[in-house]
């Protein structure tokens, strides 16, 4: 699926239209955070990239400034952000953007801050304004995707979310459950929620994803930091699904849950186990367990692999946008917006890489052989690319 190109433009600012000054209310809250902001931000953005809990862990709050706008008293936006020198972050990331909360924030910022020439949403989730960016937004702009969430929503019931799945994937769920059973009687499955979910479980469940990720040759984005992130994450907010066989961890799943809505942080299992397809019944058994509890949405968040979509999930394009002043400012970052349009190219291609994998016409075949061969050269060393299969 190619990502659109990155989208400009160029409109001068407009004067604010006059509003009835009872609705909204915009509260600035320069340096500050107040106590009302954590669940306000859960309520707002049902979303575990922008909870308070998240950055108060990473030690992003310090120095944070917050957004609030209230309608008739009621909170309907809100979200940190950071001023530095002429540059304005958005700190909150994966939340909901529209016209109207980009244009209120954008306006509010340019008044008060006169030095300010740039806004910049490092991720946002702007699929209400797709397509129609040049006609809702007053401001120079750059609009470029830079991830997804990919998202499954989620029925009443886990009969009608097995039904939903496609035949294939339903037979394979059966088969390897049922083989798992068969060859190991000791084996199951149990998910943990929260203050029940043991510190031994996460490790081994990590130190599971570094031994996969060793094996491929890549080194395991989970260093020690992360997993101290993890641990108190998920003692606050927790869903992990821990399979053992003989009592021992030989699969997991960990995520977080904010109000109705789950989030996939690390999938992993035992590379002895590979012609069981755990790692795929770990995602179903957990998304069954949300729908138990309830949930409406499970994020399996990033990363554009198959197995997500044919397990129920849509694609959500995650978004970088910059908003600047005038032209004047958005020319002076002009070496900013073609290097970013490079980027964007890079990952388009890769993107196309990947959607080739997919298809079976004879251009997509080979790309697809492309995809192999630059796969088994980041595991075994680039001069594999260069190397000849052996004439036999």
């Amino acid at each position: 699926m190619k990502s659109p190109d990155i989208e400009i433009g160029l409109l001068e600012p407009e004067a604010p239209a006059v509003k009835d000054p009872a609705t909204p209310v915009i509260h600035d809250y320069d340096g500050q955070v107040p106590d009302f902001t954590g669940p306000e931000i859960d309520r707002v953005h049902d979303h575990l990239v922008p909870s308070l809990r998240n950055y108060r862990i990473a030690d992003e709050v310090p120095g944070a400034s917050t957004f609030v706008v209230r309608e008739q008293g009621r909170i309907t936006d809100i979200f940190l952000y950071r001023r530095e020198g002429r540059v304005v972050t958005v700190l909150s990331e994966f939340i909901r953007i529209d016209a109207d909360s980009v244009r209120r924030f954008a306006q509010h910022v340019f008044a008060t801050y006169p030095g300010v020439g740039k806004i910049v949403y490092r991720k946002a989730n702007a699929g209400a304004m797709a397509g129609e960016l040049p006609r809702v937004l007053p401001y120079p702009y750059a609009s470029v995707p830079v991830t997804e969430d990919i998202v499954v929503s989620l029925p009443d019931s886990i009969d009608a979310y097995h039904g939903r799945l496609g035949k294939n994937m339903r037979r394979n769920i059966k088969r390897y459950h049922a083989t798992l059973g068969e060859k190991f009687p000791s084996y199951t499955y149990d998910v943990y929620l929260a203050d029940r979910i043991a510190e031994s479980d996460l490790r081994d469940i990590i130190a599971l994803n570094r031994t996969r990720m060793a094996g491929k040759r890549i080194v395991s984005r989970i260093d020690e930091d992360e997993t101290r992130w993890i641990v108190s994450m998920a003692k606050q907010c927790g869903i992990v699904g821990v399979a053992r066989i003989d009592g021992k961890v030989c699969a997991g799943a960990i995520g977080f849950r904010i109000r109705d809505n789950y989030f996939m942080h690390v999938i992993a299992h035992d590379p002895a186990y590979n012609d069981y397809s755990l790692g795929i019944l770990c995602y179903y058994f957990t998304i069954c367990e949300g729908i138990k509890r309830g949930g409406r949405h499970f994020h399996l968040m990033s990363g554009r692999y198959e197995y997500k979509f044919r397990l129920g999930g849509e694609l959500r394009d995650i978004s970088r946008l910059e908003l600047y002043r005038n032209r004047l400012h958005w020319l002076l970052d002009g070496r900013h917006l073609a290097r970013q349009a490079l980027q964007n190219r890079v990952r388009d291609a890769r993107l196309w890489l990947l959607e080739a994998e997919r298809r079976d016409d004879r251009m997509s075949l080979a790309a697809a052989s492309v995809m192999q061969r630059l796969r088994e050269a980041k595991r075994n060393g680039w001069k594999a690319l260069l190397a000849r299969p052996s004439k036999g």
